[in-house]
């Protein structure tokens, strides 16, 4: 071009000319890129969220439904139209009312449609098909179908005991079997040389017996006989199908494991059984049945548990009971009679092995009761020493026969933590730690290790929102805003993960420990089951598990309450890993519902992640300056 005009026009004219075809270029790729953004903003789509599945299995009679779009986009499911919010997110409710009940999603935007069909299954349409294709096998016959059409016939029926349990001292296996009417029926157990009489029921050919387990009965393991007699020699016979475990019982286990837990009870959930606490690793217990991969434990003549069996060794031979005595109890403070802590008050009991125990906490007064099972009372004194600032008393009785129990006053205004230890054979040692201290009264967070938990993580995806926004997204943004404030106000911030990891919930304690935190704060946003409607609930809540960590559950709950949350309310007793610690004050935060859809929108915006991390940050320095120790009372602030 420069060569063609060189001629006919001098060199400025030739320089205004390039810089305006320039900026008319400049100008026409800006509008380019902004035709380009609009478009791809005004793009429609369709996301799924809930049914996560093409078809899924539903016995129930609503399902809720959740998916995404644009959101200038109308919503329909099944031709109903819903709302679409400024996420882009929809909800609605569907009632399933046959055996196969499709789900249409559909939305438009200026002209464009997209639609995609999901189906809900009920469990027995889809049963139903299986029986469809069995049908078309020759069905086996049964052991008592193949023989019950012979003079002499006994076969086993159904039974009444579980091929999962290992029957221990006192419980009773129900024997049943199907034979020919009128005669004599008879079982016999492995391992057993006594034959047990059935008893004909009012339907002729069922015979039934029960049997309760002896102590010290010989440990049998396999199916169990079954024979007709004659009256003079056996006319039929046959052996069990399903195996059994009784006898050999009680026996010693001893605690493998640092994460042993003792159950209330068989029951669960998705947070798993009920469960007293966790035990020491070495404590002997007192084994007596098996049931469900787990192991009966008899604490006291009148109280049984239940422990997972990866936690329990088991040693040969019998379990013999034997006194464990109680020895005289020592209080002391730190630097003193063998406290080489600086944080702590001990309280030792002279045991003669590691006994298995409970715990518990209650508040006002605040106390420590510490059931110990498998010991006898004879302590006849106490010692403590003036430097146990911690403890105001320490009082002890027999509750029943082979159940002591220590009652201990905390000094504190509130619990710091505690934890039970053994010592060398079976030196009990309760832990009491001292409240932390104040270094800062304008800034009271000042060098306080603070743990800070993001639930969930890596394959761990937490509650999904209907934008398919992940809960362990949102609680690791609003962990990280949690570090920032907290370290802006003095702490020393301990975070069990700061990136997209899974740690399982032993790993994230081992951490808190290993950095000495005083306290934690688990955060997570909360989620509905597949039959409530995500409209309905909302709200903010927070979970403690031990009375003694309630307080601090409360200012939390305070504190999110105070954004304008709906109250989902405190709860307690919760069954969740990180609250059961009981060497650190601990409390879990739902800070809002992920399945909520106006919920959500809070959720992932960084301006109210930052005021809800903020909101905590007021909560931990309210509740230092109510129960942390100040170096004089004088600088104490009130509330």
């Amino acid at each position: 071009m420069n060569r063609l005009n060189s001629s006919l026009v001098n060199q400025d004219t030739y320089m205004t000319k390039r810089l305006l075809i320039t900026s008319i270029l400049g100008i026409l790729g800006v509008f380019l890129a902004f035709s380009s953004t609009m478009a791809q903003s005004n793009r429609l789509s369709l996301g799924i969220v809930i049914p996560e599945q093409d078809t899924v299995e539903y016995s129930f009679s609503r399902y809720r439904v959740a998916a995404n779009t644009h959101p200038e986009a109308q919503a329909f499911i099944n031709g109903k139209e819903v709302k679409v919010y400024s996420s882009g997110a929809f909800v609605d409710m569907v009632f399933p009312g046959d055996d196969i009940t499709p789900i249409e999603f559909k939305v438009v935007l200026k002209g464009d449609t997209l639609v995609q069909t999901r189906y809900l299954v009920t469990p027995s349409y889809k049963k139903s098909l299986s029986s469809v294709s069995a049908s078309n096998q020759k069905p086996a016959l049964s052991t008592s179908e193949k023989i019950s059409n012979k003079k002499w016939f006994v076969s086993e029926n159904n039974s009444g005991w579980n091929a999962n349990q290992w029957y221990g001292p006192d419980e009773v296996i129900q024997l049943s079997a199907k034979a020919t009417p009128g005669v004599s029926v008879f079982a016999q157990l492995p391992a057993s040389e006594h034959k047990i009489k059935l008893h004909e029921q009012s339907t002729p050919g069922e015979y039934t017996a029960y049997m309760q387990v002896p102590t010290h009965a010989p440990y049998g393991e396999g199916g169990i006989e079954y024979e007709v007699r004659g009256k003079w020699f056996k006319r039929a016979s046959s052996a069990g199908e399903s195996m059994i475990r009784w006898g050999g019982l009680p026996r010693i286990g001893i605690v493998n494991s640092s994460d042993a837990y003792l159950n209330i009870g068989l029951g669960s959930d998705r947070l798993g059984g009920a469960k007293y606490g966790s035990l020491y690793e070495g404590v002997e217990l007192q084994i007596v049945g098996e049931r469900e991969g787990l192991y009966k434990v008899q604490l006291s003549p009148s109280l049984h548990a239940w422990i997972p069996t990866r936690f329990v060794d088991l040693e040969e031979g019998y379990y013999e009971p034997e006194q464990v005595l109680t020895g005289n109890i020592r209080i002391s403070g730190p630097g003193l009679a063998g406290n080489t802590t600086d944080d702590h008050d001990i309280i030792t009991v002279s045991l003669g092995k590691r006994l298995p125990y409970i715990i518990h906490t209650e508040l006002d007064p605040n106390t420590i009761v510490v059931d110990i099972f498998g010991a006898t009372s004879n302590t006849n004194w106490k010692i403590l020493y003036d430097h146990a600032e911690g403890i105001n008393e320490l009082r002890w009785k027999q509750i029943e026969d082979n159940r002591f129990r220590l009652i201990i006053d905390i000094a504190h205004k509130r619990h710091w933590g505690y934890d039970v230890r053994y010592g060398w054979g079976g030196q009990m040692q309760i832990m009491v730690k001292y409240p932390p201290t104040i270094e800062d009264a304008t800034k009271p967070l000042t060098n306080r290790v603070i743990a800070v938990d993001a639930g969930h993580g890596g394959r761990n995806n937490g509650s999904l929102g209907a934008t398919g926004t992940m809960e362990k997204e949102v609680t690791l943004a609003i962990s990280k805003k949690l570090q920032e404030l907290l370290e802006e106000a003095g702490a020393k911030v301990v975070m069990t993960r700061t990136d997209d990891s899974y740690l399982y919930m032993s790993e994230r304690a081992d951490i808190i420990r290993k950095a000495d935190a005083e306290l934690l704060v688990s955060i997570h946003a909360n989620s509905i089951g597949y039959s409530t409607d995500p409209r309905e609930m909302k709200g903010t809540g927070a979970f403690y598990k031990h009375m003694a960590y309630k307080p601090l559950a409360e200012v939390m709950y305070k504190k999110m309450r105070e954004l304008g949350f709906e109250d989902y309310g405190l709860t307690g007793s919760f069954n969740f890993s990180l609250n059961a610690p009981t060497d650190f004050p601990n409390v879990l935060v739902e800070t809002a519902f992920m399945s909520n859809p106006e919920e959500e929108i809070i959720l992932l915006d960084p301006y109210y992640q930052r005021k809800m991390a903020a909101q905590i940050v007021e909560g931990l320095i309210e509740y230092y300056n109510a129960f942390a120790a100040w170096p004089h009372e004088s600088l104490q602030m009130n509330d």
